[in-house]
């Protein structure tokens, strides 16, 4: 069997074909025919690639693709990983040039990631998958980006290194004395859910909290999971960074603690969209339409660290549900353009960083 009929043959027979949707052309706002669908399959093992824009655990999402070589053969993926914010600076820059490299992005949505859309960055489509997603409403936007994961933002310490007794509690805890040159984080101008984080400290009233960080003699480390990597080496004792690598690395057996303050935490929602310039275009719709599928989700939980948002997926192995903690804020109601810039400005002003 040649590579377009396998595709072909194991797109449908995965389930990822769908009735017939009334005559309405495909790349519109509806879901495919079964046989728009199947064409699809075999235009993109003609594509045989995709370069896929991310900001998730390296390590993991390799594994992740693995799997998907596994589920697809004959589609290649090629992975791109930066922070949101260089990732969204890079694909805007790169779509204004016409220098278009990027098929699939996925990263943590703000404002910019709406408007873009808005401005002709993502493709106009329905994945099969979204059916499954209910309501739907919930979990698509514009027929362009789709809400694959969430994360949250926690306090974690070097169980081996902190009694106790001693382990942070509070958001507060990070200012203390106590952690004066131990204690580390991601810089706010490499990540827009680090903004979120800050601004919500703001809204708890906890006054300058660069000033505050820099006084405590904080150390940056580039992502999560650089933050988490400073922690299990001792290289700071305390930290605050998304749960994105936390889940995995426990199951590890990191000597990880955490916990999630009590006065609340951040909630930042992970989007995915084909670009509407896609060099691979079908390659890229099979892609995400897996990523979408049960099993995409649960791999994507499992080695991408964030927790999926297809209803029925099991909860992550090490880390509490959403629901189960007190005070949770949208980042995205918390960091307009205006207060992202605000924000970014005075950390830089203040840590001397131009």
């Amino acid at each position: 069997m040649n590579k377009n009929k396998t595709l072909r043959h194991l797109l449908l027979a995965t389930g990822l074909a769908l009735a017939s949707a009334a005559g309405i052309a495909f790349g519109q706002a509806t879901a495919p025919s079964a046989a728009q669908w199947a064409a699809v399959g075999t235009a993109a093992a003609k594509e045989a690639k995709l370069t896929f824009y991310h900001n998730l655990n390296p390590g993991g999402m390799e594994t992740v693709v693995k799997e998907f070589r596994t589920e697809v053969p004959g589609i290649d993926v090629q992975l791109v990983r930066l922070g949101s914010a260089p990732l969204i600076q890079r694909f805007s820059t790169e779509f204004a040039a016409g220098r278009n490299i990027a098929d699939v992005v996925l990263t943590t949505v703000d404002q910019s990631i709406f408007d873009g859309a808005k401005a002709g960055w993502a493709a106009t489509w329905v994945p099969p998958e979204i059916k499954n997603f209910q309501p739907a409403a919930n979990y698509r936007n514009m027929n362009m980006l789709f809400n694959i994961q969430t994360v949250r933002d926690a306090i974690i310490w070097n169980t081996q290194k902190v009694k106790a007794a001693d382990a942070p509690k509070e958001w507060t805890d990070l200012f203390n004395p106590r952690w004066k040159g131990k204690v580390g984080m991601n810089p706010p101008w490499r990540s827009v859910t680090q903004q979120a984080i800050i601004a919500y400290w703001e809204k708890l009233g906890l006054g300058d909290t660069a000033a505050k960080m820099k006084a405590n003699e904080v150390r940056f480390f580039e992502g999560s999971g650089g933050v988490l990597q400073a922690v299990v080496r001792g290289d700071v004792l305390v930290a605050q960074m998304l749960d994105l690598p936390l889940d995995m690395a426990i199951a590890d057996g990191a000597p990880i603690g955490f916990v999630y303050p009590k006065s609340g935490t951040t909630l930042s929602q992970i989007y995915t969209f084909v670009s509407a310039k896609a060099p691979n275009p079908n390659a890229a719709k099979i892609f995400t339409n897996w990523m979408l599928t049960a099993k995409g989700q649960l791999l994507l939980q499992k080695y991408g660290g964030l927790a999926a948002t297809r209803p029925g997926t099991p909860p992550m192995a090490h880390l509490p549900a959403t629901s189960s903690l007190s005070n949770v804020q949208d980042s995205l109601e918390l960091t307009p353009p205006a207060k992202q810039k605000e924000i970014v400005d005075h950390w830089r002003k203040t840590f001397g960083i131009q």
